[in-house]
């Protein structure tokens, strides 16, 4: 009979697996965080937040579109990861992104919007609202994102939602946040027989949790950027992340959007509290960064490469965002 009733399961996951696979195949795909692992662990980098406190007029660069690429098993992205004290830069993605603090603290930008989250603290992050994260050294932050074609599928007038970036005021709502992403956390780690379906109960869960107490009013957590605008500031950062290693010009991006190069200085500015050249600047600052503490590769070599032309500017950078030289950041991320 046990062996009958395991064969009778087997046959309900596969099933479901198929139908998963669907989903993942209609979902968003590329190349994003790609986890090596079951919870993925590695230090990004990223531009950075100008000080400890994050203002409107210092917001950090960012860059992308993130293409988030699901687990057909559980029909979602769901990983952990350390912080080494970088950035993870501006970038937006269809997917609804949820963040949960574990250890450390993290500031975190939501379009115009800053605040900082201490540990046990969560973020939910919008459908396609641009979004930069900083958080302090050796924090461990976990991450889930569902997909946009699961949440067209699953919740009602998806849509026409939005939901408040954090607490919702109400501590036995809160708590029961936290709980189910903990437990998601949790069983996703250790995996136990059908823990699939145990995972999707949850994820239910957490989206009946967003749908009736994390509601946004009218209003509430929306960016103050007209849809147009932020079409063209989604545009801009796409391309530079494409191209950030060649030459790119302020008229290039102003064409790209079909606005003369006077006007769009001031759009950008605007919107993105920067230059589109400081914009750039960081957007290649955050790749140099990141190969400093991967790779053996000179600096000179990693600014060639990422096409970051003035050497005394980007020692400047870096030294604010660190406090020490490039080579003094090698050397301790290495331990040599």
């Amino acid at each position: 009979m046990i062996l009958y009733l395991k064969g009778v399961f087997m046959k309900y996951l596969n099933e479901i697996r198929k139908e998963l696979d669907t989903l993942a195949q209609q979902g968003e795909k590329g190349i994003g965080y790609q986890p090596s692992s079951d919870i993925y662990t590695a230090s990004y980098s990223g531009s950075y937040f100008d000080g400890i406190h994050l203002k409107k007029n210092s917001l950090p660069a960012g860059y992308t579109h993130e293409n988030v690429q699901v687990e057909p098993d559980i029909q979602v992205r769901c990983f952990s990861y350390e912080d080494a004290g970088v950035l993870v830069p501006r970038h937006w993605h269809n997917s609804l992104e949820i963040l949960h603090i574990t250890r450390g603290d993290m500031e975190i930008m939501v379009n115009e919007r800053a605040f900082r989250l201490g540990t046990g603290d969560f973020a939910i992050i919008n459908s396609r609202d641009i979004h930069a994260t900083s958080c302090s050294e050796h924090s461990r932050i976990q991450v889930l994102q569902i997909p946009y074609p699961f949440l067209k599928k699953h919740v009602p007038d998806f849509d026409n939602l939005r939901f408040l970036n954090g607490s919702c005021g109400n501590p036995a709502s809160d708590e029961a946040f936290r709980f189910c992403l903990t437990e998601i956390r949790n069983i996703y780690m250790e995996k136990p027989y059908g823990y699939q379906l145990h995972f999707t109960s949850l994820l239910y869960e957490l989206l009946f949790l967003c749908v009736s107490s994390f509601q946004a009013t009218e209003g509430a957590e929306a960016s103050s950027m007209t849809d147009e605008e932020r079409a063209r500031l989604i545009t801009v950062m796409d391309y530079v992340n494409a191209h950030y290693q060649e030459s790119i010009s302020l008229g290039d991006a102003a064409s790209l959007v079909a606005l003369n190069p006077e006007y769009f200085c001031r759009f950008f500015k605007k919107n993105m509290g920067m230059t589109f050249l400081e914009f750039v600047n960081q957007v290649r600052f955050s790749h140099i960064c990141e190969d400093i503490i991967r790779t053996d590769a000179s600096i000179t070599e990693l600014l060639a490469r990422h096409g970051f032309t003035n050497y005394k500017l980007f020692r400047r950078m870096f030294y604010e965002k660190y406090g020490c030289t490039p080579s003094e950041k090698r050397k301790e991320t290495s331990g040599k």
